[in-house]
């Protein structure tokens, strides 16, 4: 078998990078005797003609010639076992390791309320960990036309599909429940998280890539959204609403409104609200002092017993 050229090269990814996806080697002609080297967390492939050969994945050193070689030999084009041709191949190297990207959502997305006509803004983010799926198509479409390709990269392309995704999963599922629908989306934040994975995976095998895990760490409202899902909450939770009115001002008045005019102007408006709700639960009270003064026990002159009312039940005299 005739090879191309003379002497030995090391073919290898020596200035190796965790955020770097690719590394092409920057040869095409692979001469005899020449060696190649795969560290851990890396895949060596092998491509010409617009196929792909073989893919090598576990670390060590192989003699090309005697270890690589035989594996290729149902590539056409790459090698000839009976002419002269010698062998050409284009060298890859992969980054094999998890992929871990932090992802969240660029802007809030508006979740339509039965409560909220204009929609609820709800903002998520998480982790995710993608892999390589389909060599060819990562050479045809990234590795092919660029000569790095790496996380940051990538992340762009995530970020920018992550949101009409996470809408579109939020309403197939019809997740969101109006002002309760922060407590919905985190109590289905797992089936979620598998919708969202499902969905971006068939966008990121475009490019060979696909989504190994994602999860979600915090799905999130404007501050005061929160504080209203706070409020309806804790609201359910007394149960009555003129109590949870009563304990929230009183809450209200033991912390200290602020200071200055504004908080002792708020302090004021706390107190003439207690007052005014005071007012209200003691109307007709004094209906009900005369009424016990009615059936107070009074004596009867003429039998000499205590009795109730105005006439004695035994006599029937007036009670003095």
């Amino acid at each position: 078998m005739a090879w191309f050229g003379q002497g030995k090269d090391t073919i290898e990814w020596d200035e190796y990078r965790d955020d770097v996806l690719f590394y092409k080697w920057g040869k095409e002609e692979i001469k005899k005797g020449s060696k190649l080297i795969i560290r851990q967390g890396q895949n060596a492939i092998f491509y010409a003609n617009g196929v792909v050969g073989g893919v090598f994945t576990e670390p060590g050193s192989f003699d090309i010639s005697s270890q690589i070689v035989p594996f290729l030999s149902t590539l056409k084009g790459i090698i000839d076992l009976r002419g002269d041709s010698g062998m050409r191949a284009e060298v890859y190297f992969v980054n094999a390791k998890e992929l871990l990207i932090p992802w969240g959502t660029r802007q809030r997305i508006m979740i339509p309320s039965k409560d909220v006509p204009s929609g609820v803004p709800v903002g998520c983010n998480g982790n995710l960990i993608i892999e390589f799926r389909d060599y060819l198509k990562f050479i045809a479409k990234i590795a092919g036309v660029k000569e790095k390709f790496t996380l940051e990269n990538i992340s762009e392309r995530i970020m920018g599909e992550l949101n009409p995704i996470i809408a579109e999963c939020i309403l197939k599922g019809d997740k969101a429940v109006g002002l309760n629908a922060l407590i919905a989306l985190q109590a289905n934040s797992r089936g979620l998280a598998k919708d969202i994975a499902t969905e971006l995976d068939k966008e990121l095998l475009e490019i060979g890539f696909g989504v190994k895990d994602l999860n979600i760490l915090s799905i999130n409202y404007p501050d005061d959204v929160q504080a209203m899902a706070e409020k309806v909450a804790a609201q359910s939770f007394v149960g009555d609403v003129g109590k949870f009115a009563s304990l929230s001002a009183a809450d209200a008045m033991g912390k200290g409104s602020g200071s200055g005019v504004a908080g002792l102007g708020a302090e004021m408006a706390i107190g003439a609200a207690l007052a005014a709700q005071m007012a209200e639960s003691l109307k007709g009270a004094p209906a009900k002092a005369e009424e016990k003064a009615e059936v107070e026990d009074k004596f009867c002159p003429k039998c000499r017993k205590m009795t109730s009312g105005q006439f004695c039940k035994d006599c029937g005299s007036e009670t003095i």
